[in-house]
């Protein structure tokens, strides 16, 4: 194996938190991803903080942000990077209802399997998942938490909302990034896989009442 998958840790730490709210109810949208080292061995985590009742249905991972670093998903028989890949794998004792996942080569990003979708038949609030796969760029290979500051991120929730965050930039740490939530999509998880992501106007508010009411962070060693 080559060294560039024994480089050090990193941890990216990103929690989302969108509050919605019809007439006097309120639910409570806080979904929490992490990526705690490299992508060769350390997996990622999904969170749901959410209010009770409120599961996450499915999830995305979308890297044609970073078309230029050519970002893609590594796995064994991908084209993303002459390196040895790393198939996707769930970790952990607790699957959370997980029925498949997908990666593919989305439209409009490049000519390699840059988006990441995962389904749920049921990931309750409380609950947390992690995976394994490998990410990769061109030339190096090596990507950390700053390399992926720009890439989207979905969440289908079984309200049937879709929610997108961003991946930014960690104060004080160079190699980290963390999700922030910005709004509700204007698109699915499945209508985004053969469109062009649009960050500056994929957002859609409509007659919803957002307000971001919290960002929970924790200091990255």
């Amino acid at each position: 194996m080559t060294s560039k998958k024994n480089r050090g840790f990193l941890r990216v730490l990103g929690i989302l938190a969108l509050a919605f709210s019809f007439n006097a109810n309120a639910a409570f949208i806080d979904i929490g991803f992490t990526i705690d080292g490299n992508t060769w061995d350390n997996p990622f985590t999904v969170q749901n903080n959410s209010s009770a009742g409120l599961d996450i249905t499915q999830f995305a991972l979308d890297l044609r942000p970073n078309a230029d670093s050519f970002l893609c998903f590594d796995e064994v028989d991908s084209a993303c990077h002459p390196s040895g890949g790393l198939n996707f794998r769930s970790v952990g004792s607790d699957d959370v209802g997980f029925l498949s996942y997908s990666i593919e080569n989305a439209a409009g990003g490049i000519d390699a399997t840059d988006f990441l979708s995962v389904a749920f038949s049921g990931f309750s609030s409380g609950e947390s998942f992690s995976w394994l796969v490998d990410v990769d760029d061109n030339p190096d290979g090596s990507v950390f938490g700053n390399d992926l500051i720009g890439s989207l991120f979905y969440v289908e929730m079984s309200d049937g909302i879709t929610y997108q965050g961003v991946i930014e930039a960690v104060a004080g740490n160079d190699d980290a990034g963390q999700l922030v939530l910005q709004g509700i999509s204007s698109t699915t998880i499945a209508n985004a896989v053969t469109s062009v992501p649009e960050p500056s106007s994929i957002l859609l508010f409509g007659g919803l009442l957002l307000a971001l009411t919290r960002i929970k962070r924790k200091s990255i060693i």
